[in-house]
């Protein structure tokens, strides 16, 4: 079964405090009379679902290019984050032996804050948590919802553990329709060259 937990680019979308929500231009359009629909869309590097890569906050460090497939594609475990507090070093303990990667499924996905404007209240990864994440081994880090950090941590803590021991990020995912457990992830960013960050198609398989 395959499960697609990458959100939909709109126009309405949620998106972080001081940057902008995607547009949506039309070079040609057809009801125009014009030979095709071509569309031009203006978006951030954040947008939606997408990966961060190290060089985001740590100078020299890898970009979107740079990060192997192996990294981003593989055995994925979904761990369920049951309250609204931010994930902690005892919620990572939870993770199976073994695992590589993590996706964090909260309330931001079963209380659908990924469809309304944008709430600081949501579900995020704890400084001590990243700790924890780092120290287990962890490869690939994922969330559901606009960044791993908690809101208003101006230090970035997360960003700056994860990222700096050469950790990608996946933010934006929307687990509602996948039950924790384990998977195969086929995570794919836009190719971009010289970029922190890009928007990617995220698949859960199961």
């Amino acid at each position: 079964m395959l499960i697609d937990v990458t959100l939909a680019i709109r126009p309405d979308m949620p998106h972080w405090p001081g940057s902008t929500s995607p547009v949506c231009e039309w070079e040609t359009r057809l009801d125009r009379g014009e030979e095709s629909d071509a569309s031009k869309w203006t978006l951030s590097a954040h947008q939606g679902t997408h990966v961060d890569a190290p060089s985001h906050f740590i100078p020299g460090a890898a970009g979107i290019e740079d990060i192997p497939l192996d990294v981003l594609c593989g055995p994925v475990h979904v761990l369920g984050i049951p309250d609204d507090s931010p994930i902690r070093a005892d919620h990572v303990a939870e993770i199976p032996a073994g695992v590589e990667r993590v996706l964090f499924r909260t309330t931001n996905s079963t209380a659908g804050r990924l469809f309304r404007e944008f709430d600081p209240g949501y579900v995020a990864v704890s400084a001590q948590a990243a700790e924890a994440l780092v120290a287990r081994g962890i490869r690939l880090v994922g969330i559901d919802y606009l960044s791993v950090e908690c809101f208003g941590a101006n230090d970035f803590p997360a960003h700056h553990t994860l990222l700096g021991a050469g950790v990608p990020i996946i933010e934006g995912l929307d687990l509602a329709a996948a039950p924790p457990g384990p998977y195969e992830l086929t995570c794919l960013p836009i190719r971009l060259t010289d970029a922190e960050a890009a928007p990617a198609r995220v698949v859960l398989t199961r």
